[in-house]
């Protein structure tokens, strides 16, 4: 899936090549559909409800009946022989429904969702490599959008310098566009907040050797 056209990606390039330009430290910008195939959780939920359907089935006779127990002894040998295909049943076909995008990640708690795009950030600040600059200088701007999720990592030399606040206020503004769709002006309004920082705290008036890809990374 395209998250960006092919204009939208040109210039967030252009726009990280212009930052790199006047400052030591690196800009790597991620970007996920989703952090997790989550397939467990709705599988969990499926089995859950089709293993309610004896107790609701005999939590309806005693509301419609007031009693708990069948008392013709071919009644509850029918009722027997229908439930275990109605538990079968219920569980293909709510297993199937719940697989289907908008359901499943409905379905999964928010926490768990943050837990799994905050992993999968710091996997790739690892995997862009940006760890191994020269001066400690590197800066990953993720987004995993089904989780509406944003994140600013930084590596040490910038952790030293920069209050982690200046970056928490550039990822609430970036995560108000992702929840409008406007993911490109997310990275336009992150990447001019984040000039600003780098110009000041590490300047290179000069520029910079090229040590990370400018482009924007699709995972």
């Amino acid at each position: 899936m395209a998250f960006l056209n092919d204009a939208e990606k040109e210039r967030l390039a252009d726009k990280i090549r212009q930052t790199e330009s006047r400052t030591h430290a690196e800009v790597v910008t991620v970007i996920a559909q989703q952090s997790d195939g989550y397939r467990y959780i709705p599988m969990l939920w499926a089995a859950l409800l089709a293993l309610s359907v004896p107790g609701l089935h005999y939590l309806w006779n005693s509301i419609a009946g007031s009693a708990w127990t069948v008392q013709d002894s071919d009644l509850a040998s029918a009722t027997w022989t229908w439930l275990y295909p109605a538990q079968v049943l219920t569980f293909l076909g709510l297993g199937v429904l719940f697989q289907l995008p908008q359901a499943r990640l409905w379905m999964i708690p928010r926490s768990v969702k943050q837990q799994r795009a905050a992993r999968h950030a710091r996997e790739q600040f690892f995997l862009q490599k940006l760890h191994l600059t020269r001066e400690r200088t590197g800066v990953l701007i993720f987004v995993s959008v089904a989780e509406h999720y944003v994140e600013i990592i930084v590596d040490t030399g910038v952790a030293e310098v920069i209050d982690n606040q200046r970056w928490e206020a550039i990822v609430q503004g970036f995560i108000a566009q992702v929840q409008r769709g406007d993911i490109a002006a997310g990275f336009d309004g992150a990447l001019d907040q984040c000039q600003t920082l780098l110009w000041e705290h590490f300047p290179a008036p000069e520029g910079n050797p090229d040590e990370l890809p400018n482009h924007l990374i699709e995972v």
